[in-house]
């Protein structure tokens, strides 16, 4: 018996010392394999200046949930099986491209400018509601562009350029309200870069041009009309003064000249002149040259 006990336990730490290596490596790697798990889940997420992120968990099984939020510029530490979505909280100007039919069915091409700042505190709701990183795009592009163009159809393309500033208070006024309980702010609204169609440019020149010319025959005919009245004011004191002429003239000054004339010619060589006494009434002596 005590042969047969002696060989059982021979018999057991021959077993043993067969196995025992397998066990230890069975073991090693099952360490390995954790701490290799353990590295692989976990991670240092870091989040930027001007950020925040929005940190969850991400079990093995399961959905993720909610862990906190950061402020960068900042990190997470080492943390087991955790994301972080970052969200830019720093004003951004969002530009669109538009092309709307006015009022006048003349389709007009311009730029809308939307100044946008994330308010603090907002970032939970921007990712579990609004799309995340994807804010803009999934929530708000549409509703400011349907804000803009259901301004701009009520105009005429000329009333669009000339109330762009109206245009952008009334978008500005209109989103603020819209988004006064989401924390999604806006700063500031442009229309700016308005571009005409062609035919409408090639009108305005057009119209600009016979306006130019207007003015010019508008011109030539006021001088026209001056010069006019200047010929007329000659005439008018041309027959004035004949009139005064003809009205102050009296015998005793025609006499007058009469005498001037006639010692004038009495200097004159070679001529001989016959003149006739006139009366008291004559105006003038009757002068005849006798070499003719």
């Amino acid at each position: 018996m005590n042969g047969n006990g002696t060989g059982g336990f021979g018999n057991a730490t021959r077993i043993i010392g067969r196995i025992g290596p397998v066990i230890g490596a069975v073991l090693v790697l099952t360490i390995l394999s954790v701490a290799g798990l353990s590295k692989v889940g976990c991670a240092n997420h870091h989040t930027p200046p001007g950020f925040e992120g929005y940190i969850r968990s991400k079990p093995l099984v399961g959905a993720g949930s909610f862990v906190g939020i950061q402020k960068g510029p900042t990190s997470t530490g080492w943390v087991w099986r955790q994301g972080v979505i970052n969200i830019d909280m720093r004003p951004r100007t969002y530009s669109e491209e538009m092309s709307i039919r006015t009022s006048k069915g003349t389709e007009l091409k311009f730029r809308a400018h939307a100044r946008i700042k994330l308010r603090e505190s907002g970032v939970k709701e921007i990712v579990e509601k609004l799309g995340g990183e994807d804010w803009y795009d999934n929530n708000v592009k549409r509703t400011f562009q349907r804000a803009v163009r259901e301004e701009v159809q009520k105009l005429d393309p000329f009333e669009v350029k000339n109330q762009s500033l109206e245009i952008a208070q009334y978008v500005l006024e209109k989103m603020q309200a819209e988004y006064a309980e989401r924390p999604i702010e806006f700063i500031s609204v442009d229309i700016g870069n308005i571009q005409y169609p062609q035919t409408i440019v090639e009108s305005v020149i057009k119209k600009f041009v016979t306006v130019q010319e207007n003015q010019r025959k508008d011109i030539e005919l006021e001088i026209t009309q001056r010069e006019i009245e200047i010929e007329v004011a000659k005439a008018d004191g041309i027959s004035d003064a004949q009139r005064i002429i003809r009205k102050t003239l009296d015998p005793m000054f025609l006499q007058y000249e009469a005498l001037e004339a006639i010692e004038q010619l009495a200097g004159s060589q070679n001529t001989t002149f016959t003149m006739v006494p006139f009366g008291r009434d004559a105006k003038a002596p009757f002068i005849l040259n006798i070499d003719k």
